[in-house]
């Protein structure tokens, strides 16, 4: 597993937690904090303490706990941005490729796993604003859709085609990943990959430059 070192470099150090800004600060505390209680038990104190800073100072990021949630749905989309534009910028795509990419996006899964595990904890309804939610995740898969269904990877395939191969894998690949690694899934399989990779390879299967059997 080689390929991991891609979007993840393990655990920061103490000293490297106190050079990241501010805000990133707070919302690692946030993310601590939240493992351990509940939305409704955190407070605003709770989660100064954690990033060691002041009450005022996260007040001066966030207005409240709902924001907080918001702008760590934004960092696990943020990875997902990431993870998408990593393989609509590789030249041509094989089996290979894939499965070299689909070890990022594992590393980047197990960089978001705590923020994925508390989004899932608080629920939908602690983030507020369902319908905005909704408008965000759509907003989200566009993009990662448009990155992967660019033309110049499937000149043979109609663009609605394209996308909606494009959709499936994504949604593939994020939901498998999300049981897995944030979920704790545990899985016999000698190696996960293998039959991820033949599941995405299916489904990109047109733009692949060695066409699966």
């Amino acid at each position: 597993m080689g390929h991991d070192t891609g979007l993840y470099s393990g655990s920061p150090t103490q000293s490297d937690a106190r050079k990241k800004p501010t805000r990133d600060r707070i919302l690692d505390g946030a993310v601590a904090v939240f493992g351990d209680k509940s939305f409704v038990e955190v407070t605003m104190e709770d989660i100064a303490r954690a990033a060691k800073v002041t009450r005022a100072t996260v007040y001066a990021y966030f207005p409240g706990k709902v924001e907080i949630l918001r702008a760590l749905v934004a960092r696990v989309y943020a990875v997902a941005d990431g993870v998408c534009a990593s393989l609509a910028a590789r030249e041509e795509w094989s089996r290979e490729e894939v499965r070299a990419w689909l070890h990022e996006a594992a590393a980047g899964w197990r960089e978001m796993a705590p923020v994925i595990r508390v989004l899932a904890a608080a629920g939908s309804t602690a983030v507020g604003d369902p319908g905005g939610a909704r408008d965000r995740s759509l907003a989200a898969h566009e993009r990662y859709v448009a990155l992967l269904a660019d033309p110049r990877h499937w000149p043979d395939t109609p663009p609605a085609e394209a996308r909606q191969r494009a959709l499936m894998a994504v949604l593939q690949v994020e939901s498998f990943l999300s049981i897995w690694i944030a979920g704790g899934w545990p899985l016999a399989t000698d190696d996960p990959f293998d039959l991820l990779t033949d599941a995405i390879c299916h489904l990109l299967g047109p733009a692949l430059r060695e066409r699966p059997g």
